[in-house]
């Protein structure tokens, strides 16, 4: 299975569950969502695709590398700021109001690059809603995923951080100083599918599996939230 990176904890400990009840194991690969979608449109081997926004999963539904009806929206996530344990930046209150250079203090914005990062796309709305966009630019620094951006904060190589309420919840070393308002990104919902050609018995299973009970607790112990209608 291909799974989006901020899924990485969770979908571990839920791969643990579903070996131990089902006896087969599971090989996942973890990289941004729009990374695994162009591998599995280029064949790579992968029974379960788990993106962390809509946009890839229509990129290969349309594409016809997904099972048509196996589509289906598991979780939610939310987006916020972050910066390392040791700031010394309190709550800040996200706005139109507030000068998010002040925050930074001269320092680095660290996000997904928005270009194949859903953290990243997520984030560039919201700072272009609240016209935060042209002033911090020019202070991005882009990661691969949105665990590098976690990590440039956690190393103290980034002042702030937009990250996922689910990186930061399983970091010790960042601390949550503001939330994005949720009208400010479209919805944050993470889809998941069989892939066509390759969705074997056990894949199936895996899918129905996790939106089981037991795997939505454990889903919910590392902050996800069940998607809209779940």
């Amino acid at each position: 299975m291909r799974c989006s990176s901020s899924t990485t904890n969770a979908v571990q400990e839920v791969n643990r569950a579903f070996t131990k009840a089902m006896g087969i194991p599971v090989t996942a690969s973890f990289a941004s969502s729009g990374t695994l979608a162009k591998q599995i449109a280029s064949g790579a081997p992968a029974g379960v695709f788990l993106s962390a926004n809509v946009k890839w999963a229509d990129y290969l539904d349309k594409g016809g590398h997904l099972v048509k009806g196996s589509r289906l929206d598991l979780l939610a996530n939310r987006l916020v700021l972050v910066a390392p344990d040791d700031s010394p930046l309190g709550s800040v209150q996200i706005s139109r109001q507030t000068d998010p250079l002040k925050l930074l203090g001269g320092g680095w914005l660290a996000m997904g690059d928005p270009r194949h990062v859903p953290a990243g796309s997520y984030a560039k709305q919201a700072l272009t809603s609240l016209g935060w966009w042209p002033k911090v630019e020019k202070r991005l620094a882009l990661a691969a995923s949105v665990r590098v951006a976690l990590m440039m904060v956690e190393r103290g190589e980034a002042a702030l951080g937009i990250v996922y309420a689910t990186d930061a919840r399983i970091s010790q070393k960042v601390k949550v100083v503001g939330k994005f308002p949720a009208d400010t990104h479209d919805p944050i919902v993470y889809p998941a599918a069989l892939v066509a050609g390759q969705a074997a018995p056990a894949a199936r299973r895996y899918l129905e599996f996790i939106q089981t009970p037991q795997a939505r607790k454990i889903f919910a112990s590392f902050g996800f939230e069940a998607a809209p209608g779940k």
